[in-house]
This record gives structure tokens, sequence and C-alpha cells, in this order.
């Protein structure tokens, strides 16, 4: 029986259908097309789950309207929040894959223990787990029908940065992150990196709380960063950028929050500076898309980017003031070179490696990177 916490998405017509400009990279197999993949005429069945709930204006929300936004009556989609523990979406996802459903996407990097664990024991279902870099020996170690999917988030916290570093006062900048793990450690290191690109005094504290949702402990790290001169803050949360806002809001002076994963702007229009967004919907959509055409092969790698699927973009900046013209033209600039690969941000894990490590972004020259 379907575990009944789960949201079913019959799909409708009428939604901007996603179009991939790039094809993806899948590594090391010649074996043949995705298991998961239905025969012509039947229903593709997928599950997403995410650990957050769909409307948390975050991480989870932007995945979920990705699921929603798939135009194709042959495939249906069921959705499943909140789920942190291994054990749990093990759980939850086993009773899906048990009624035959194709594919299985786990939107959290820190899963790849329950994707390995599902696709071993689901072999007719696909099972794509991110964002992570693996390593071509991890990839090539896992079960023929696991993927996994990656997001270069670096990219677009580099952008976030370089506006910081243009907009900062005190050329101090900070950020709240959730997790200490590859995944989230690459977004603050992308974000000083990209700051220090335009801006050779920049700085940057980061504090790792432990949790993505823990408004009171956000909201305790970033008032002591702002106590000690950060003017600029980075939001690697979900649900608790909200004690961003506060901390920034008792500030003494004009200080700045930067969210990621959603346009969070009419949450705090006073202290959003922009949000750096990840296209989390447009990616989902492409892998089940992907999924349903049989075009995820064994051992598949899906990485996605600034350049081939606007991985990174920034939301508007709503007319403030703190951009000025100057600002726009620098960030316009570095936009194109980010595209034409004149500027490349290193990747966090495998070969090219340093983002995953702490100070990382303190540490590289911007210069190497094409600045």
């Amino acid at each position: 029986m379907r575990i009944p916490t789960g949201r079913t998405l019959r799909l409708v017509a009428g939604v901007a259908v996603l179009a991939t400009a790039t094809s993806l990279a899948a590594c090391s197999s010649d074996a043949s097309a995705d298991p998961g993949a239905s025969e012509s005429g039947d229903t593709f069945k997928a599950l997403v789950i995410t650990n957050g709930p769909e409307n948390d204006k975050s991480w989870s929300n932007s995945v979920y309207d990705g699921a929603m936004d798939i135009d194709d009556p042959n495939i249906e989609v069921n959705f499943i929040g909140s789920l942190t523990e291994t054990s749990d979406i093990v759980q939850q996802a086993s009773a899906y894959a048990s009624e035959g459903y194709d594919m299985i996407v786990i939107s959290n990097g820190a899963q790849a223990a329950a994707a390995t664990q599902l696709a071993e024991q689901f072999p007719d279902t696909t099972v794509c787990q991110g964002p992570w870099s693996p390593t071509e020996e991890e990839l090539a170690a896992m079960p023929d029908n696991q993927c996994v999917w990656n997001i270069k988030q670096q990219d677009g916290t580099f952008l976030a940065g370089v506006v910081a570093g243009l907009v900062t006062k005190t050329n101090k900048l900070a950020s709240v992150a959730g997790g200490e793990f590859p995944a989230v450690v690459r977004q603050p290191e992308g974000f000083i990196l990209g700051a220090r690109c335009v801006n050779p005094e920049a700085t940057m504290d980061i504090q790792y709380t432990g949790s993505f949702d823990d408004v009171a402990a956000a909201q305790s790290a970033a008032t002591t960063q702002v106590a000690d001169g950060a003017d600029v803050i980075l939001s690697a949360v979900d649900g608790a950028v909200s004690g961003l806002y506060g901390a920034a809001r008792d500030a003494a002076s004009q200080t700045w929050v930067i969210p990621s994963y959603y346009d969070s702007y009419d949450s705090a229009p006073d202290v959003v500076l922009t949000s750096v967004l990840y296209n989390l919907g447009g990616v989902t959509a492409d892998m089940i898309k992907k999924g349903a055409a049989g075009e995820i092969p064994a051992h598949a790698y899906l990485p996605y980017n600034y350049a081939n699927l606007q991985v990174g973009e920034l939301a508007d900046f709503h007319g403030n003031a703190a951009i000025t013209p100057e600002i726009q033209a620098t960030l316009e600039e570095i936009q194109q070179k980010l595209r034409d690969g004149e500027i490349v941000v290193p990747d966090e894990n495998g070969a090219d490696a340093p983002l995953s490590v702490e100070g990382s972004g303190s540490t590289i020259d911007p210069a190497s990177i094409g600045c």
C-alpha cells in the first residue's frame, strides 16, 4: 500500500516545458539505457524526496515546483517532504519502489547511503541522488541503476559574492550554513572567492549551526557576525533564514541578507539584497524527463551548472539603490565570463577539488580562475 504521506501529482498541460540546451555527461559505463524507463505508452512513475516541506520557500519548495511544472500526461510524480533520516527515506521509498515506481529522486546531498541501499534492493528502479560530486571510483562502485546529480552551487554563490564584495562598506562578509559537508561547504567558500574576485580586502566568517531549520541558532550566529562588522550575510540554510533577517534588522546600520534556493524578496524586502537561485525545479524536471525517455545510463553522473541550466542565477534586485549602475555592469561582465568559460569556479570534490575544503575560498588566488 502506498505510504499516505506522499502527494501524487497528475501533471497537467499548459505549463511551460523546460528546455535543456546541452546534454549531460555520463561516466564510466557502456551499459544500456536506464532500467527505470517505461515501455512505450506506459505511465512513468517517479518519487521525489526532500528534507523539507513543499511550501518552505526554500530548497524543497523549488524542487516541488519543478515536479509540478512537468507537462507530460505519461509522467506521474509523487512528492514526499520533510524526510531527514536515512532509515525514513529508505522505508518510504521502498514502499513506492515495491509498487513498481520507475524512478526515485533524492534531493539531499548527504543521503548517498540511502540511494545505494535502495538501488541494490530495487534493481529495476533508477535511483538518482544529489547534489554531490563523486570521484570516478565512487561512481563506478555504485549499482548500475544508481545515478548521481550535482548542481554547481558555487557558480551561484560566486556571483552573489561578487555583488557582496562590491556592496559591502566594512569588507566583512559572513555566512550561516546548516550542515558541514561538501555540498554546503562549497557555497560560502564560493561566496568569498567571488567577493575577492572584485574586492581583495573582503574577509569572511562562516558559522555552521548543524541545522537548516533552527531559527534561533541561525539568528544567534548571525547576530555575532553582525556585531563583528559583517554587513552582507549569505544564507545556506532553509527555514532558519528568518533568523538572519532578524539579525540584519537589529543591526545598527544597513545589513543585507542573500538567501539561497528560492526568491525570498517578499519575505523580507527591507534586508534581502538578492537570492541565489539554483534552478532546482528545472533540474528536478530534467532528471525525471530523462528517466522517462530512457536517457539515464548506468553509473550516470548528471552535472548542472550556470552555463547549461542556469544554476546559480541571481534573483531580481527590485530596484535596490545599493546596486548602482557600476555594480550592475561589473556583475554582468563577470556573468558573461562565467558563461563563456573565461572564469572557472573550482569544483568542490574530485580531481579539480578544492572548494569542499573549509577556508579554500579565502586562499585560492582569484587570478588563477580568470578574475
